[in-house]
């Protein structure tokens, strides 16, 4: 008896952990995969590259010796806000000084640093969840998006190993995307402001912007939270005694850092350069060019007019925050991490073209290694490795606007046939329900006479 006792709990203790396991399946997996990244992350947390020792540790350096309340003199090209965070680092321990692959830096440092951008990528990934759940109301799709972001392995080489600040103004896209899908266009604005406050890279989301202001999705008097959304990142360096115009400084010098018509981005301008060599003859007119192409392409897509549903705005924003690097000059080899990331949250969204996800990764983890390992892709091919991830660059965007011109439009036929078919959907629908009203009034009738009908024989 006892042992049938025990027996039944056993298999009762079975049936609930299978019912658990089966009903949280990706959140359990979306828990272990972040675990998994983390410890994988931290396994080459101290890694160094010249970026991160030769540059933001300086800074550090400077900040220390200016004091922390002056950390927003500190002669840098990043912003004040991103000074203000690694100005906070200086202020903890330090710990010993190591020596990795011929860099010398604080052991500590490194971990403040990478941690702060590994909790981002958290955030990231959250956000992919909230975008794809919005759109699709899939949870299993909004989980795998949140597992395959922490798994890419180009982004796990950003932050990791080469301790670049991308995350910092993606996550803000990633929430600027997110509010506008919630009818949030305010928060959508002081996102952009935040953004604009941490990298100039900000810029990749104005054509966007601009193009659902024109098409009327979002409110023109909201653009009034982008300003100060871009203040609150300069209040830190109000409070410590700064004039209104010192924080606005980093603007011009990331302007002015660099002249090179391509930095191994893998974009338009790194075919011309290659292939022509004529940087000079188009460096005046680039930026020009560039700009105009971005104009050409905004105003294609609104004359479209594409029905703004959900999932078609995931399509329009995937395209319009890639353009911006593709086509204007002077970006780097890892300012496609817009793209890298936004085509997995477009192939989940979509449900096709899944292998677009890969080629990203390909095209991007070329421009990486050729910047990285100081060797090229393809040693034989030689710059030409970089010269591949642009042509994959074009037809990945290629096919997302081809993609976009076979949405149905406001008004259009495909639209009208749509609502047709909801119709005819509702009819069917309110002609079953009216046959079904009918047949249980005549059983109900039916039931009735047969009732008096015996009541009529008893008398």
């Amino acid at each position: 008896m006892l042992l049938k006792k025990m027996k039944n709990l056993y298999l009762q203790a079975g049936n609930k952990f299978q019912y658990f396991i089966h009903r949280y399946f990706y959140i359990l997996t979306a828990i272990l995969i972040t675990f998994i990244s983390l410890f994988t992350r931290y396994s080459v947390v101290f890694h160094p590259t010249r970026d991160v020792v030769a540059f933001v540790f300086e800074w550090m350096k400077d900040i220390k010796e200016v004091g922390f309340q002056n950390f927003y003199t500190v002669d840098s090209d990043y912003s004040p806000l991103f000074l203000f965070i690694v100005g906070i680092f200086t202020k903890l321990p330090a710990g010993e000084v190591v020596t990795i692959n011929g860099l010398s830096f604080y052991k500590n440092w490194m971990v403040y640093l990478k941690t702060t951008y590994f909790l981002v990528e958290i955030a990231i990934a959250i956000g992919i969840y909230l975008i794809i759940k919005t759109v699709t109301n899939d949870k299993k799709s909004a989980w795998l998006g949140y597992i395959v972001y922490l798994c890419l392995p180009v982004q796990f080489f950003n932050s990791a190993v080469w301790g670049n600040a991308d995350v910092l103004y993606f996550v803000c896209f990633v929430y600027i995307i997110y509010f506008i899908l919630k009818e949030k266009d305010g928060y959508a604005f002081l996102f952009t402001g935040i953004a604009f406050g941490i990298k100039l890279q900000a810029v990749f989301v104005l054509p966007f912007l601009v193009y659902l202001l024109i098409s009327g999705k979002v409110k023109l008097y909201k653009v009034g939270l982008l300003p100060i959304g871009l203040l609150l990142t300069f209040l830190p360096a109000y409070f410590c005694g700064a004039s209104f115009l010192e924080p606005f400084a980093f603007f011009k010098k990331q302007l002015d850092g660099y002249s090179l018509l391509t930095l191994g981005c893998a974009n338009i301008w790194h075919l011309i350069n290659i292939r022509s060599g004529a940087m000079e003859i188009f460096e005046g007119g680039a930026t020009i060019l560039g700009l105009l192409l971005i104009g050409v392409f905004t105003a294609i897509i609104f004359e479209r007019k594409i029905k703004l549903t959900k999932e078609n705005l995931i399509s329009v924003a995937v395209f319009m925050l890639a353009i911006v690097p593709m086509f204007l000059p002077h970006m780097h080899e890892r300012y496609f991490y817009v793209l890298d990331v936004f085509i997995v949250v477009y192939c989940l969204v979509t449900k096709k073209r899944y292998y677009l996800i890969l080629l990203m990764q390909l095209s991007s983890g070329i421009a990486y290694h050729n910047y990285l390992s100081g060797r090229h892709f393809i040693e034989a091919l030689g710059e030409d490795s970089v010269h591949i991830a642009s042509w994959i660059n074009l037809f990945v965007l290629a096919t997302i606007f081809l993609d976009l011109l076979k949405l149905p439009r406001e008004g259009s036929m495909e639209e009208c046939a749509e609502a047709y078919k909801m119709q005819g959907e509702e009819l069917k629908v309110a002609f079953a329900v009216e046959k079904r009203e009918k047949m249980l009034k005549e059983i109900e009738e039916n039931r009735v006479n047969k009732v008096e009908e015996r009541t009529e024989k008893q008398e």
